[in-house]
């Protein structure tokens, strides 16, 4: 790796000597630094998070979350070039930045991909170190996380600043048991007071020196406690009285420095916290006296708690976060093996919640969230755990269910149902009503030797399961989930080599007029695995949509649609070609640039494209859909709404939107003409859309009845089996240049 540019040496020196100045350096782990890197690896998402301090040869770890090292060689410190700077530091991918791609810490553990760390720098401007983050995963890093990086550093410094002042304040305390002289001028500059405190053998106690600070710690006068600290007593907090006498007695039969943190109530300052640090001596008549300081915490412990809620407590609806979940679940599970009672996991996602959030705004999604919340709060026992996990995903965990498997299991599915029962209550949001419901997964535990993240990913995939099966279910996991699971995984994961491999080939299935002759086709998506033969679009679709991979997919099909329709407009044939789009496809932001390009690299005209897209996606931020769908249809081509019928089959957006087609879905098209509810549908799509002067597709034609039925309607357009199969997209072609009509296939097919 190629060395950080070297430090004059003055510069260097200087530095160091100000990171020793800390004393902090092979110091015990200290929670206010833990809380805050805690804080940072929970805020900006990552693995791992440290509080790194340059030595002259090594970096030492004060703070550090999900890494087990305590140092590294400096050599080695990214850190090191990042104290060069006043500035945030962000590597994106340390495997792509030549001074650190060989870095031991990138080829080997930790896997270093991605780093960016915030200088801490003292009043002065010197770098001690850095509050740096690190993922196993390269990543971009915004300018609002660049700002959160930096002011957590800044939290770090005040630490190290306010460690450095209570380690100045005792050295000085220790200078004045033999310089009594400067106590009275050191009293006036030092925050809080400096006091001696005197215990005696039978219990009575007093304050033979206060400084003039003893009125704001205590809002009392030294004479009114010289003879008798029962005043001071009386302003400490109820709950602490008896910790902050028990540690005096401690250190009064131990004599070891006392210190201690406690509440006091003042008259006119109310509640605050103070911390009291002091050495005592035992005199000869038997008492002890204590020589020591007491200071104001209370600002110290609002910013500590406020850490410690944004660390483990979600900040929306105040439910434990999933560090707090998983550190509460780690203690269950522990506890029920010991017991040998059974516990129970629940995952909650809630069904409809993105539709309310994406019609209504994030405001009320936020406080359909936060009733959720006290709806599950309020419903279970002190002892269990409700969580949010984050989105719409809420995590409750239950215990002593007994000790009987199958007890346990009737016990949960009562507490999931009254969860069920509750959620699917109507929610009152600034006068108006919702509804929502809940999928809710649920896992057993103890059963063997698993783990926390066992128990959270069966829990969800026992949710998956109950959103599968309809919504507003119960599941309790079961060992075939799991296998359809990792086969899912398995399919993702050869679709991904398949597109590698060249495994995808585009089919189309023609489209005929009511003359039967061919106008035009639909191009669809077919894969042949070495192994697991053809496999069905309705087994990689759904997946591929679900991920990336559908954005791979359909850019193949537009360019190989837009290829066609190029040889086709050089043929001197005039046939429509028409590709699925799906939502996120259509929703990317250079979709537009995408098409224009795909077109202009083939040298296709657009106006024999036709883009079919779902009903739902039309609804669903409407702005930009209409806004989209203009540009495109500006460049020529023009959209179809596939399966119609089968959504939301508003009027509205079919006046409203640059549409060309209606496609009817083969669901109706199946049992017409003989099924009158199905015959009456596709009439009035038939009526609806001449009036409107759209085109129909009927899709699913397999028989000559449904043919029959649907052209004497007025049928634009028919597709199916009847007239043929998909078949391979160059061999369609081929054809087309000696002329084809489509004859009805001599048996439908299924």
């Amino acid at each position: 790796m190629p060395a950080a540019q070297p430090v004059p040496q003055d510069d260097e020196a200087r530095r160091l000597r100000a990171l020793q100045s800390y004393a902090v350096l092979d110091t015990e782990s200290e929670q206010a630094y833990d809380d805050l890197t805690a804080l940072a690896a929970q805020v900006l998402g990552v693995p791992i998070a440290l509080v790194s301090l340059i030595d002259s040869d090594r970096q030492w770890f004060k703070s550090k979350v999900g890494l087990d090292v305590c140092e590294t060689p400096r050599s080695q410190a990214f850190c090191d070039h990042a104290i060069r700077g006043h500035g945030v530091m962000v590597v994106p991918d340390a495997t792509l930045d030549p001074r650190f791609a060989d870095n031991p810490l990138v080829r080997g553990d930790p896997q270093i991909r991605f780093y960016a760390g915030a200088p801490l720098l003292n009043p002065e401007g010197e770098a001690l170190g850095t509050l740096c983050i690190i993922d196993r995963q390269p990543r971009e890093f915004g300018e609002h996380q660049r700002a959160t990086l930096a002011l957590l550093s800044r939290q770090v410094m005040a630490q190290l600043e306010l460690r450095k002042r209570h380690a100045a304040l005792s050295v000085a305390l220790d200078s004045l048991k033999h310089h009594t002289q400067l106590l009275d001028n050191l009293s006036r500059h030092v925050p809080g007071v400096i006091y001696q405190y005197r215990l005696f053998p039978d219990g009575h106690s007093c304050f033979p020196y206060a400084s003039q600070g003893l009125w704001d710690i205590y809002e009392v006068q030294l004479d009114e406690v010289a003879t008798d600290a029962g005043l001071v007593y009386q302003r400490l907090h109820p709950q602490d009285r008896e910790g902050v006498a028990l540690s005096i007695q401690a250190s009064a039969l131990t004599l070891q420095p006392w210190r201690h943190e406690y509440r006091v109530v003042l008259p006119e300052q109310g509640e605050r916290w103070r911390q009291g640090d002091a050495q005592p001596e035992r005199l000869p008549d038997g008492s002890v006296l204590w020589h020591g300081f007491i200071t104001d915490i209370t600002e110290r412990k609002r910013i500590e708690d406020v850490t410690h809620r944004l660390a483990y407590f979600d900040a929306l609806t105040g439910l434990p976060n999933r560090r707090l979940l998983i550190d509460r679940l780690e203690h269950a599970l522990g506890s029920q093996q010991r017991s040998g009672q059974k516990g129970a996991l629940f995952f909650i996602d809630l069904d409809n919640f993105k539709h309310i959030n994406d019609a209504r705004g994030h405001s009320v999604g936020d406080a359909l969230l936060q009733q959720v919340a006290l709806r599950l709060g309020s419903l279970l026992r002190h002892d269990d755990t409700v969580a949010r996990l984050g989105g719409d995903e809420f995590v409750v965990q239950i215990g002593n269910l007994g000790s009987d498997t199958e007890g346990a299991a009737r016990q949960a599915r009562a507490v999931a149902e009254k969860v069920r029962e509750v959620l699917e209550s109507r929610y009152d949001i600034d006068g108006f009503s919702y509804n929502s419901s809940g999928s809710i997964g649920i896992t057993l535990f103890p059963r063997g030797h698993e783990g926390v993240d066992d128990l959270l990913r069966e829990a969800d995939t026992a949710m998956y399961r109950a959103k599968a099966g309809g919504r507003n279910r119960i599941e309790f996991f079961e060992a075939g989930m799991q296998t359809e699971v990792e086969e899912r995984l398995a399919i993702e994961h050869d679709m991904q080599d398949g597109i590698e491999r060249g495994q995808f080939d585009v089919h189309i299935q023609p489209q005929v007029d009511a003359q039967g002759t061919v106008v035009g086709g639909e191009l669809l998506m077919r894969w042949t695995h070495p192994v697991r033969g053809v496999v069905p679009p309705n087994q990689f679709i759904p997946l591929a949509e679900e991920s990336a991979l559908i954005l791979r997919l359909g850019d193949l099909v537009l360019q190989r649609a837009c290829e066609a329709l190029a040889q086709l407009q050089r043929d001197g044939l005039r046939l429509d070609l028409s590709v699925n789009v799906s939502p996120r496809q259509f929703r990317r932001a250079d979709f537009v640039d995408r098409v224009r390009d795909a077109l202009t690299h083939a040298g296709a005209r657009a106006e024999g494209l036709i883009l079919e897209v779902t009903e739902g996606l039309l609804i669903e931020h409407w702005a930009d859909t209409v806004s989209r769908m203009d540009e495109l249809v500006a460049l020529g081509l023009r959209f179809s709404i596939d399966d119609f019928g089968t959504g939301y089959s508003s009027l509205a957006y079919l006046k409203k939107l640059p549409l060309y087609e209606l496609k009817i879905d083969r669901t109706f098209v199946r049992d017409t003409p003989d099924d009158p509810n199905d015959t009456a549908i596709v009439e009035a799509i038939l009526s609806v859309s001449k009036h409107l002067g759209l085109r129909v597709v009927a899709e699913g034609v397999e028989t000559a009845e449904q043919a029959e039925f649907l052209r004497s309607r007025g049928c634009d357009c028919l597709q199916g089996y009847f007239y043929g199969r998909p078949e391979p997209l160059a061999a369609w072609l081929a054809r087309q240049g000696r002329g084809f009509s489509a004859a009805p296939a001599s048996a439908p097919g299924g």
